[in-house]
């Protein structure tokens, strides 16, 4: 069976690989090793020799083989790169005993990978499920093995009960998924990154809440991840070749788990992805489709835009997100767009009575919402997406914005700053307000923010009294001031209008200045 030189020249790393010469291990396979030059003409590009320069035959030099060379005398890399031959030299100090070992030992792990490998596609052959596929990966690998779904529940494990003294997984085992403080901690571990160089990185390891040392193969279908298996350190320590099987056994876990899921959410998901880029835009036909996709809302609909704020490992997040979400709500209509959850959320009525703790779940995930003002039909989704990504957009310029930002508290402050580009949004400050800044910042007063309590209560006395928290007859005397200090006619709605428009302006003003 060949080995691929790139894999011995990784074996060969800790014994101080001085050059390589012609060396493509990319493309490089091996099937035959030997140590020394005997026979050396009946050699081919498959074959690895290993030897000492001092014992070189030159003519070994124009043979198409591998070489591994022992550099125990004086050498010229320039007449050595002359050859046929591709050279790994080694420094003199290399000890030949344990080279040929480590050599050896990968013909023997990569002829295990492909015992092994049969083995799994003939049990794939036979209609295996997902237990039996553990139950022969712990077979093979004589540790532990735990398969979590992408919201990190539990899904199957082979020899999980033997095991002691490691309360995570025995609280997964006894409670079906895993805790919130692991799940926290895989999901925002700054040392796990999406990609690797050109490639998808397939394993990870995992230390730290756990006893034992845990490598985690990544369940993959098309760069989505479907599930992760985890491989824990328990019996014996993990080799390079158990790590290459268990990438083998999540590959054929992927088939699977891809096979075994159905497909009900991904119509769904599918039509939402098409509202959101316009391919869909005929009002019968998402009508239609609605019906088809047995899509039965309540009158009251909401987009909601949640984004991941810290950046880590976002894939896999938002895959674990989504699960997540879609368990908060009860709702299947999540989807992933643009590298951002987004749920079409239906309401009986106007009011989202889960945005408490919808936002105690942001909080513990370290993400923030932005949710569109109500709509009523499918067609008006992707403009309310739109509005519900203002709404996060609008709340990173705005201060004191908290987890959940609604399109419904900042759509003036929108209008306000889609002003600012045609002209100074100055001007938009009346007077009026100016004035009672500038009373207030002298004396000390509170007359501004009477005013506004005043408009917003509809000139109720008793009501703005109780909010403002003073006797009835200070707000009187505070009303008089402001009427004293600007001429105020509290019957003219327009100059109202323009008095808490002009405050939203001030408060822009003053939150850029900060």
């Amino acid at each position: 069976m060949a080995v691929t030189l790139k894999r011995i020249m990784t074996a060969l790393e800790d014994m101080t690989i001085k050059s390589f010469i012609n060396i493509d291990p990319a493309k490089t396979e091996i099937k035959h090793f030997q140590i020394g030059e005997q026979g050396f003409e009946t050699c081919s590009s498959d074959t690895l020799i290993l030897i000492k320069l001092s014992e070189i035959n030159k003519a070994l030099l124009n043979i198409p083989c591998t070489l591994v060379i022992i550099a125990d005398a004086v050498f010229s890399e320039q007449e050595l790169s002359d050859t046929k031959a591709d050279l790994i030299l080694l420094a003199p100090a290399c000890d030949q005993t344990a080279i040929c070992l480590a050599i050896e030992e990968e013909f023997a792990a990569w002829q295990r990978l492909g015992d092994c490998s049969i083995q799994l596609l003939q049990a794939c052959q036979e209609g295996a499920t997902i237990q039996q596929l553990l139950d022969l990966g712990y077979q093979m690998l004589d540790n532990p093995l735990l398969l979590v779904d992408v919201s990190l529940c539990f899904i199957a494990h082979s020899g999980g009960n033997l095991i002691e003294n490691e309360p995570l997984w025995e609280w997964t085992l006894s409670k079906g998924y895993v805790n919130k403080e692991y799940a926290q901690s895989v999901m925002q571990d700054p040392d796990q990154t999406e990609k690797g160089a050109n490639e998808e990185v397939l394993v990870i390891w995992e230390t730290g809440l756990l006893n034992h040392r845990q490598l985690v193969g990544r369940v993959l279908k098309n760069g989505r991840p479907l599930a992760y298996l985890k491989l824990l350190e328990y019996n014996h320590p993990i080799t390079k070749s158990d790590q290459d099987l268990l990438i083998m056994l999540c590959n054929v876990l992927a088939l699977n788990l891809a096979a075994a899921s159905t497909n009900e959410n991904s119509l769904t998901d599918t039509f939402l992805t098409a509202l959101l880029n316009q391919k869909m835009y005929d009002h019968a036909a998402i009508e239609e489709r609605e019906k088809i996709y047995g899509l039965k809302l309540y009158k009251n609909l909401y987009a909601v835009v949640i984004r991941i704020d810290n950046g880590r490992n976002n894939n896999d997040r938002l895959y674990y997100l989504k699960r997540i979400i879609q368990n908060f709500f009860n709702r299947q209509t999540v989807i992933i767009y643009n590298g951002q959850l987004v749920i079409l959320l239906d309401s009986r009525t106007r009011e989202i009575k889960e945005l408490a703790t919808f936002e105690n779940l942001l909080q513990e995930n370290d993400c923030t919402a932005g949710i569109s003002m109500v709509f009523y039909h499918l067609y008006d989704f992707c403009e309310h997406y739109t509005q519900a990504s203002n709404a996060l957009s609008l709340g990173d310029q705005l201060t004191g914005s908290g987890r959940i930002r609604t399109y419904d508290d900042l759509i003036v402050p929108h209008m306000i700053l889609s002003f600012r580009g045609q002209t100074n949004i100055r001007n938009l400050i009346h007077p009026i307000v100016e004035t009672l800044k500038a009373v207030d910042k002298q004396k000390g007063s509170q007359l501004l923010s009477t005013l506004m309590a005043y408009i917003r209560h509809n000139q109720d006395t008793t009501l703005t009294a109780k909010f403002l928290h003073i006797h009835y007859n200070t707000l009187k005397y505070r009303i008089s001031r402001i009427v004293e200090a600007t001429g105020l006619d509290f019957n003219d709605s327009e100059t109202l209008f323009r008095i808490q428009l002009a405050v939203k302006v001030a408060e822009l003003i003053d939150g850029d200045q900060e």
